[in-house]
């Protein structure tokens, strides 16, 4: 192209073109401008002034140039096969004037016209680019303010450019759609086919996806010719009820929720789609429309569902697991959880959530959030109030994964709310998250003075508020494997004296926590004496129970009195022997039941054996006295075990009798010792027994000795205490099995304690 002649288009030099025109072959005007890697900026000058926005120019060369000419030059194609009309419905100032003088000078033409020789073979409205895309495609492509342009195009020939899909196989229905061309889509709708309309765009979605971009009466024309593509699911998982969750416009649900036209519709929409999951995060309709905080639609779906199921709740409860707003999403994210959080926040829906199914605030997602601490996080003020009226609190809605409780996140609440929250679970104040830090310790680094004058005030009382609020503080405890007893430090001896004497703290002395450590673990690991006292006091606190680590209690009240001259007198004072250490008797246990069942098996055992040393077997010379089988070593094995045994049951006799006269501490090692040396009594007894037998029978019947030496030995063996827990557990199955089911249940907080004690009452009375 003569740079002259590119520039007057440019310039919008009209002059240069009557010249032009009046002085240059057609040739001239036909060459065209090409720039590498500007595709918006080639072509003749039809081309260049409708990129350019050219008005002046166009509309000049449209009126002067020959009509010839104007044939060849409206059908020349540039890059990707682009004709002037396709760069004249490209969105711009003066888009629609340009494709009306264009169509308006087509119209014009009479039927002779349209000959080759004319160069007028091919109607440009028709016309396709490289992606086959026509001009009506390319004016959908921008916003809707180009709706007049792209009615212009599609008047043209409404049937033939309706059916024109592009090489992605896009229709122009589902373009308009998409782009909110109301007036386009509806002429479409209106002439269209019913074939025609589901075609959708590459995704596999369909125009009824997009609906809500456009007016009610579209809606209502494609639900009466395609209401079946309601059911179609896109590539991405998407329903029908997805995409207009994502758009965000609540007025598609609102009219199928208010009408009786569409009840096919509405029944899918309210009681089959609202379940649906889309693939990548498995998120719900209603989880999308909760993220939008500036629409009802989360709130018209709901109320939809709850309308449609009212007749029928029967079927529905059985026919899906759980209603749509407790569905969990890859993140374990209810439309609850969506609500409250800070950056999606829609409290109006949280609020009527709650007022529908106040159990959602327990369920937590994979970090261990509930709804609950996310409220409180957020400072959603009146969800938390609402939440707060919850009787059924649980330690699971009180503290994520990571240990950060709701009391770490109240410098986002109101002051007044805050304290209510500090008010009812004030016994958290000293639990840890994480990186160390306390309620208090997040108090000060927010310097917020209300909050850290409220978490230095009296623990006592917060506690014993929170024991009247929980109706069910040791199943909610062992829940949660946590208690107030392993984090409450209170000043006086006789403040921790009162708090144990309350019942339902008292059940929790012995309780574990996530490390499997007791509150006197806990107390020892702080060096709190005065509760450490208390409890090693108490004869119904465990001191032998092992932590996950596999340390006891005095194991670490030895370390303090190695350690501090403090902690060694006060176990002296208090008559308690942190190094002794007990294998089979716990602290509370009642050592005179014990010590009764004890004394009679080792008083027998003892007349047992003694009565066996004077009836030999084989029996005794009747000249001498002395035993026939003495020289034998079957023989000598059956004397020593059985002079073993008996010496072992008298010395268990002489240690029960030393322990009803010692103090409590010698009294629980004596009978412990006691139960250990009655067992290699017990032993001793069953080998004399067994070599007893196999010296006087093993000449006549060998096989029957080596049987009952087999079964001693067996029996020997499996009394080991280990040994006999597997096998039992092992040949009786079903106790251990439901055990198991339980304490899994439990781990994901599926059950509680009490139900599984009810659960196996059912199953095995």
């Amino acid at each position: 192209m003569d740079p002259a002649l590119r520039e007057a288009v440019d310039n919008e030099d009209v002059n240069f073109l009557r010249e032009a025109v009046a002085l240059q072959r057609s040739e001239y005007f036909l060459t065209q401008y090409h720039k590498e890697g500007d595709t918006n900026d080639n072509g003749n000058i039809l081309h260049l002034a409708a990129w350019s926005d050219k008005l002046v120019f166009f509309t000049e060369a449209m009126k002067i140039l020959p009509k010839k000419l104007l044939y060849q030059l409206l059908s020349q194609k540039v890059l990707f096969n682009r004709t002037p009309l396709h760069a004249a419905a490209l969105m711009g100032q003066n888009s629609h004037t340009m494709v009306k003088i264009i169509l308006d000078f087509y119209a014009s033409l009479s039927t002779d016209d349209y000959d080759d020789d004319n160069g007028v073979s091919e109607k440009p409205w028709l016309a396709l680019s490289q992606d086959k895309r026509t001009p009506l495609y390319v004016a959908l492509q921008g916003n809707n303010e180009n709706e007049k342009c792209a009615m212009e195009i599609l008047l043209m020939d409404v049937e033939l450019l309706s059916s024109m899909v592009d090489k992605k196989g896009i229709s122009p229905l589902f373009l308009a759609l998409k782009n909110g061309f109301s007036q386009v889509a509806e002429t479409i709708l209106m002439s269209c086919s019913v074939s025609l309309l589901c075609v959708g765009g590459e995704d596999g979605s369909t125009p009824l996806h997009f609906a809500p971009n456009c007016s009610e009466n579209v809606l209502r024309l494609l639900l009466e010719k395609c209401g079946d593509c309601i059911d179609t699911i896109d590539n991405n998982g998407y329903t029908v009820l997805h995409q207009w969750a994502e758009i965000g416009k609540e007025w598609p649900c609102k009219l199928l929720l208010d009408s009786s036209e569409f009840h096919q519709a509405r029944t899918k929409i309210f009681k089959h789609l609202i379940f649906s999951e889309e693939n990548k995060l498995r998120d719900t309709p209603l989880y999308i429309a909760a993220r939008n905080k500036d629409s009802k639609l989360a709130q018209i779906l709901v109320e939809g569902y709850r309308q449609i199921t009212s007749d029928d709740i029967e079927e529905i409860q059985v026919s899906v697991e759980c209603h749509p707003w407790r569905i969990k999403n890859k993140f374990g994210n209810t439309a609850l959880h969506t609500a409250l959080y800070s950056n999606t926040r829609n409290e109006e829906f949280a609020v009527k959530l709650l007022s529908i199914d106040l159990t959602l605030c327990r369920v937590r997602n994979n970090k261990g959030e509930s709804p609950f601490f996310l409220a409180v996080k957020t400072g959603c003020e009146e969800a938390v109030d609402v939440m707060l009226r919850y009787d059924e609190t649980c330690f699971d809605m009180l503290r994520r994964n990571d240990g950060e409780s709701v009391l770490h996140c109240l410098s986002s609440c109101p002051e007044k709310t805050g304290i209510r929250v500090l008010e009812k679970y004030w016994w958290m104040i000293n639990l840890v998250d994480d990186n160390k830090k306390t309620a208090l310790d997040k108090a000060k680094e927010t310097n917020k003075l209300w909050l850290i004058l409220a978490c230095k005030n009296d623990e006592m009382q917060a506690v014993l508020a929170f024991i009247d609020q929980c109706q069910d503080l040791q199943r909610a405890c062992h829940e949660e494997n946590d208690t107030p007893l392993h984090h409450i430090k209170l000043p006086t001896y006789k403040d921790y004296l009162n708090l144990l004497k309350i019942p339902s703290i008292g059940e929790l002395k012995n309780a574990t926590d996530h490390d499997g450590a007791t509150p006197l673990h806990r107390a020892l690991e702080r060096k709190d004496m005065l509760l450490a006292r208390i409890l090693l006091l108490d004869d119904g606190v465990e001191r032998m129970v092992s932590d996950h680590n596999g340390v006891t209690a005095m194991d670490l009240l030895a370390k303090l009195c190695n350690e501090n001259d403090d902690w060694d007198k006060m176990c002296k004072q208090i008559k308690v022997n942190p190094y002794m250490k007990t294998s089979y008797i716990r602290s509370g246990t009642n050592l005179d039941q014990i010590r009764n069942t004890l004394s009679v098996v080792a008083a027998l055992l003892a007349t047992i054996t003694f009565a066996a040393g004077f009836t030999l077997p084989g029996g005794i010379n009747a000249n001498n006295g002395e035993a026939l089988l003495a020289k034998k070593p079957a023989f000598l094995v059956f004397l020593l075990a059985d002079v073993y045994a008996m010496c072992t049951s008298m010395l268990v006799l002489f240690c029960l009798i030393w322990s009803m006269v010692s103090e409590p501490d010698m009294a629980r090692l004596l009978v412990d010792r006691s139960v250990y040396i009655l067992m290699q009594s017990l032993y001793s007894t069953l080998l004399a027994f067994m070599t007893g037998i196999f010296t006087v029978i093993w000449h006549s019947s060998l096989w029957a000795a080596i049987v009952v030496f087999v079964m001693c030995s067996v029996v020997g063996i499996a009394a080991n205490r280990t040994i006999l827990r597997n096998v039992l557990a092992k040949f009786i199955p079903a106790v251990h099995a439901v055990k198991q089911d339980q304490m899994q249940l439990l781990e994901e907080g599926n059950m509680g304690a009490s139900s599984m004690k009810n659960d196996i009452s059912l199953r095995f009375g």
